[in-house]
């Protein structure tokens, strides 16, 4: 009887129905769309080409938490993604809720074993205890094997090191507050909570926005330079790649147009060179403004 109820578990376990995957939800027709056709911008179209999604079906077996991992796609463009899916009746994977895992079971002692143990107990000697009860030598024996089940089975992961100090500028800390950003050098907040989206600070600036709007500012929360960007980027070896309209360009500290905004992809300087995109070709840009195709 044992092994047939066994293998009557293990038939229904091999029968039980595998969960659907996302793209099931939606049709052929509507998981061929393009990022063109689902309305996209081309800029942000570009980027999502850059990272190989370029359908309706790369985007919605991604959630909001893989879009982000794009570089330099931000909050606006996510909306903008989630904006064109939903008119197409589409979207974005819901992330995976995550079930506790249950501790094993520990198997139940079978009325054999436990037939067994007391016959075991019964036939030891008893000694006799100055309080005048009766301690058999199994409890003795057990004594070692209590403490050891005490010990933790895993170690704990390290705390991590208390900061003695304030931190440095391009370490500080985002922080959220009522729906707004701001930044904190790991003991107090030393820029209010004002901005609806920030970037880390880099060369002695940070990109932050406001209304839809990118500008920058210094580590004493002035405006150095104005909101006037679509999307504006860290600053990297002394420019930075800015937005206007669908075009992307490159501006200086003192906000000045070094490189016009005349391309539809760029990326930050390294190295003493970018790589931007121009009616579909992709180019090295030197800080003077000269081009290599590749």
């Amino acid at each position: 009887m044992a092994n047939k109820r066994y293998y009557h578990h293990s038939k229904n376990k091999a029968q039980k129905p595998q969960a659907p995957q996302e793209e099931v939800r939606y049709s052929a027709e509507q998981l061929g769309k393009s990022t063109s056709d689902l309305g996209i911008s081309e800029a942000t179209r570009e980027l999502l080409e850059k990272n190989r999604i370029t359908t309706a079906a790369d985007l919605v077996r991604r959630t909001e938490k893989d879009m982000y991992r794009v570089q330099g796609l931000g909050k606006k463009m996510l909306f903008e993604i989630k904006d064109a899916l939903a008119k197409a009746d589409m979207e974005l994977r819901m992330e995976p809720k995550q079930e506790p895992q249950k501790p094993p079971q520990q198997p139940k002692p079978t009325a054999q074993k436990t037939a067994q143990n007391i016959s075991r107990n019964a036939q030891e000697p008893v000694r006799s205890s100055k309080f005048g009860l009766a301690d058999r030598r199994t409890d003795l024996k057990q004594k070692p094997q209590a403490a050891q089940s005490k010990q933790p089975v895993t170690q704990k992961a390290p705390k991590p090191e208390k900061l003695t100090a304030p931190l440095p500028v391009e370490q500080w800390r985002k922080v959220m507050k009522g729906g707004k950003w701001g930044y904190s050098d790991g003991f107090k907040i030393v820029i209010p909570t004002m901005y609806d989206e920030i970037f880390c600070f880099k060369e002695g600036l940070a990109s932050v926005e406001i209304d839809g709007k990118c500008g920058y500012i210094d580590k004493e929360n002035n405006v150095v330079i104005p909101f006037e960007y679509d999307t504006a980027m860290s600053f990297s070896e002394g420019f930075a790649m800015i937005v206007k309209g669908d075009k992307c360009g490159y501006i200086n500290k003192d906000n000045e147009l070094v490189i016009a905004c005349q391309y539809d992809a760029a990326t930050p300087f390294e190295g003493g060179e970018a790589k931007v995109k121009k009616d579909g070709k992709w180019a090295t840009l030197s800080p003077d403004g000269s081009l290599v195709w590749i």
